[in-house]
């Protein structure tokens, strides 16, 4: 029997009949029985964060991660999104680039993109194919994450990518992300999330955050408390890492909302890029494109990858789409995708929708994870001006029953709650309550606007949505 080849590569790989998976239903079903901390935050967390298996897993490898250019992103909020900037702009200088992001929205395959598009099925089943090979004579046991970072890993030095931005799962110091080896690291900002893992005080979380800083490799370090932040800054000083601090060597200016988008400039590396316009209308999104932009800089300062000129780069930023990042389907009613999942979010997602949808009936439709700072979220999205807000759950044992969200919300706010459990009922119950003219809002976890973000795709006609992300 003849040897398949990769689809990308053109490298060998055993005969079909040898694989341990032969289709994309097969890697699903497996995944499903993984160690998934993502789904289930009972797990130990000994058998999530522990960097010895990726360790010996890449290296049985022949270390994939080290066959191009990598750049590392971490921090509380905003990094998907850096990262998908940072490789629109690579892609857009000539770069072919490999984007590893987590966690998906819909399709798991979104994880790993090159160029921009999901790794295909047969690439897909081929890297788990030759990660599967590698470990079974290695006696390795991978978690959900590390399978599919090592996968990632393989994908990209097949497809030979020339950059990878490589966005950490949880924290950094310990995450399967990092075995890599950056050519510049970047951490957004610093706040309260995952404490049961990272700790308890922003000093402690900025400490695991501060773990992927490698010696002198350059840093960005985003908008944050003094506290984290002189954790971060100590330990790049004992790496002597160089630090690009935003606000003084890169910074977003004079954000103006209209309509669904964001209109701003952005001075970094000696440059004033003007004329920045993001499909979103968050204000932190600004600073989020300038941490990508300050990346590329540095990057191009290098030589490493050629300049973008005043129209290139804003024309390869409006280009990127960021699902379910307050993600705007304008129709009858308007509705609004966003994974918010922590305080901080949450209040930035409230703020956007009391002043941009000001004098429109706004309906939520909430379901939240249960290990989050359940009261403080609530609290945040009471102030949305909302006139209905609907709880429901989305399915895993991660979500928070919806009745037991409903009394957060009354001691926070007269406006009326109802409970759907079944999330596309809700869905539906809150296009009828927000009416023509109205908002639909879908938020509290990234797996309630998975459920949902495809109904409302399929819903376009009758949304009136003129473009489709």
């Amino acid at each position: 029997m003849a040897h398949a080849a990769h689809p990308e590569s053109g490298r060998e790989v055993p005969p079909s009949s040898a694989h341990a998976f032969r289709s994309l239903s097969d890697v699903l079903a497996f995944l499903d029985n993984c160690v998934n901390y993502e789904v289930d935050h009972r797990i130990p967390l000994a058998h999530v964060l522990n960097l010895d298996r990726i360790q010996r897993c890449v290296e049985a490898l022949g270390r994939p991660d080290r066959a191009f250019r990598t750049i590392h992103v971490a921090g509380t909020k905003g990094k998907g999104s850096v990262s998908r900037m940072l490789a629109g702009l690579l892609q857009a200088a000539g770069m072919r680039v490999g984007l590893y992001t987590s966690p998906h929205v819909e399709d798991v395959r979104e994880r790993i993109m090159i160029n921009g598009t999901p790794v295909g099925d047969q690439e897909f089943v081929w890297a788990f194919n030759t990660v599967w090979d590698a470990l079974s004579l290695k006696g390795i046991h991978l978690t959900y994450f590390e399978w599919l970072t090592a996968v990632a890993f393989c994908v990209f030095r097949a497809a030979r990518v020339d950059y990878a931005v490589i966005e950490v799962g949880i924290g950094g110091r310990q995450d399967a992300t990092n075995v890599v080896a950056p050519a510049l690291c970047v951490v957004t900002n610093v706040e309260f999330d995952h404490m049961e893992v990272l700790g308890a005080t922003l000093e402690r979380i900025a400490s695991e955050k501060a773990g992927i800083i490698k010696p002198k490799v350059p840093v960005l370090v985003g908008p944050m408390g003094d506290g984290p932040r002189a954790v971060i800054l100590q330990r790049a000083s004992e790496l002597q890492a160089p630090v690009l601090l935003v606000g003084k060597d890169y910074e977003a200016l004079g954000f103006v909302r209209s309509g669904y988008r964001g209109y701003f400039a952005i001075r970094a590396g000696g440059t004033v890029w003007r004329n920045v316009v993001l499909d979103c209308p968050a204000a932190f999104m600004a600073t989020n494109a300038a941490h990508a932009v300050m990346a590329f800089d540095w990057l191009a300062q290098q030589g490493w990858v050629r300049s973008l000129d005043s129209q290139a780069l804003p024309r390869a930023l409006a280009a990127v789409r960021l699902p379910a990042c307050c993600e705007v389907f304008p129709g009858t009613p308007t509705v609004i995708i966003d994974g918010a999942h922590n305080s901080m979010a949450a209040a930035s997602l409230a703020t956007i929708v009391r002043t941009a949808f000001e004098g429109r009936d706004r309906v939520l439709v909430v379901g939240v994870p249960r290990d989050k700072e359940l009261d403080k979220i609530i609290a945040h999205l009471a102030d949305s001006g909302a006139k209905l807000v609907i709880f429901t759950r989305y399915p895993g044992s991660r979500a928070t029953p919806p009745t037991d969200l409903v009394p957060l919300w009354k001691r926070r706010s007269p406006v009326a709650t109802e409970v759907i459990e079944d999330p596309e009922a809700a869905f539906y119950r809150a296009l009828e309550g927000a009416g023509a003219q109205g908002v639909v809002v879908v938020t509290g976890s990234i797996h309630l606007a998975g459920v949902l973000r495809p109904l409302a795709r399929s819903l376009v006609p009758r949304l009136g949505v003129t473009r489709v992300r």
